[in-house]
C-alpha cells in the first residue's frame, strides 16, 4: 500500500495555508509534526476529503483518490483532534451510529473487535458522558477502526491525557500499525518519538523534512550544546539563545542550548534529540514564530 501526496496546496483567499507538500508513506506509523498553525490540520482534511487542495493530487496505490470517490473514503478511518459524541449514547449505541454512517455490513463483529481491543467491552453499556477523558479518546479509536481502515488518521488525539493515558495510546497506535498506513498528527514530540517509522515536519505550510527519528536527530548534529552558568548569566542565555531545557544543580544551572555555532566559551556539544530538532526548526529566537 502506498499513498503518494503530490504537490499539495490550499489557498485561503490569498493565504497559502498549504504550499506544495509532496511526501510518500508506506505502511506503518507516521508523525506529522509541527506547531499550532502549521498547517496539519488543513493537510488532514484534505487527505480524509472534507477540504478539496487548491492544486496538486493524491494518489493511493497509483489510483487518483478524487477520481476513486466512495472507494477511497471506505479505506480511511478518523478522528479528529475534538471528538465529538453524543453525551446521553451509550457506547455501543454510539458505535451502532457510526456503523450506520460507514455503512459496515458486519455490525456485531465490527463493535466487539473495535471495544476489545481498546479494552471497553466491559464498558459498552455505560453513557459517553460517564466516560474519562482517556476512555472517550479510545472510543474515538474504537470509532475509526470500524471499517477496518487502511488509511488511518489521527488529529492530535492525545490532547488532554494524562501521561499513562499518552503511553497507553501510543501502544494502541502501534498495534494498529501492521498492514495499514498511519499518520498522526500532533505538536507535541514525544507522542511519535517511539513509536513513528518517519516523521514529517510541517513548517508555515511547508514540508520542511521528512525522515527517520534517527535521520532527523543526526540532521542537527554539532547544534546542541550544554554550558554551566550561574542565575544572573542564565537569565541573559535564555534571552539570547534558544534554550530547550534548564536544569539546576549544585548551586549553578545546566543549560541545553541549541544553536547552529558554538554558543558561548565553555558550551560542550552534546548528542540531539527530538525536542531539539523541533526547537531549531520552529523556534529559533532571531525569527518571528509561526
Amino acid at each position: 500500500m502506498k499513498l503518494e501526496l503530490e504537490q499539495i496546496t490550499k489557498y485561503y483567499g490569498k493565504y497559502p495555508a498549504l504550499q506544495n507538500v509532496s511526501a510518500a508513506l508506506t505502511e506503518g506509523v507516521y508523525g506529522l509534526l509541527g506547531p499550532n498553525g502549521a498547517g496539519k490540520t488543513t493537510l488532514i482534511n484534505i487527505l480524509i476529503g472534507i477540504l478539496p487542495a487548491s492544486s496538486g493530487v493524491i494518489h493511493l496505490d497509483g489510483e487518483n483518490t478524487v477520481q476513486m470517490g466512495g472507494r477511497y473514503f471506505d479505506q480511511i478511518g478518523y478522528m479528529p483532534q475534538y471528538p465529538q459524541f453524543y453525551a446521553n449514547f451509550t457506547v455501543q449505541e454510539f458505535l451502532d451510529y457510526m456503523c450506520q454512517v460507514k455503512g459496515v455490513a458486519n455490525v456485531k463483529e465490527s463493535i466487539d473487535a473495535a471495544l476489545v481491543f481498546v479494552n471497553l467491552e466491559e464498558n459498552r453499556s455505560k453513557r459517553i458522558g460517564a466516560l474519562s477523558g482517556g476512555m472517550r479518546q479510545r472510543l474515538g479509536i474504537a470509532q475509526a477502526i470500524l471499517n477496518d481502515p487502511k488509511l488511518l488518521v489521527l488529529d492530535e488525539p492525545t490532547a488532554g491525557l494524562d501521561p499513562g493515558e499518552r503511553i497507553r495510546f501510543r501502544n494502541l497506535i502501534s498495534r494498529l500499525a501492521k498492514g495499514r498506513i498511519i499518520l498522526l498528527a500532533t505538536h507535541i514530540v514525544s507522542d511519535v518519538e517511539y513509536i513513528a517509522k518517519e516523521i514529517l515536519l510541517l513548517r508555515r505550510g511547508t514540508l520542511v523534512m521528512q525522515g527517520t527519528p534517527r535521520e532527523l536527530e543526526q540532521s542537527i548534529q554539532g547544534k546542541v550544546w550544554e554550558v554551566s552558568a550561574n542565575e544572573a548569566d542564565m537569565a541573559l542565555i535564555v534571552d539570547t539563545y534558544c534554550v530547550s531545557n534548564i536544569k539546576q544543580q549544585d548551586g549553578s544551572y545546566l543549560l541545553r542550548i541549541v544553536d547552529d555555532g558554538k554558543p558561548l566559551r565553555g558550551a560542550r556539544p552534546v548528542p540531539p534529540n527530538l525536542d531539539d530538532l523541533f526547537l531549531h526548526t520552529f523556534f529559533q529566537p532571531s525569527e518571528e514564530q509561526p
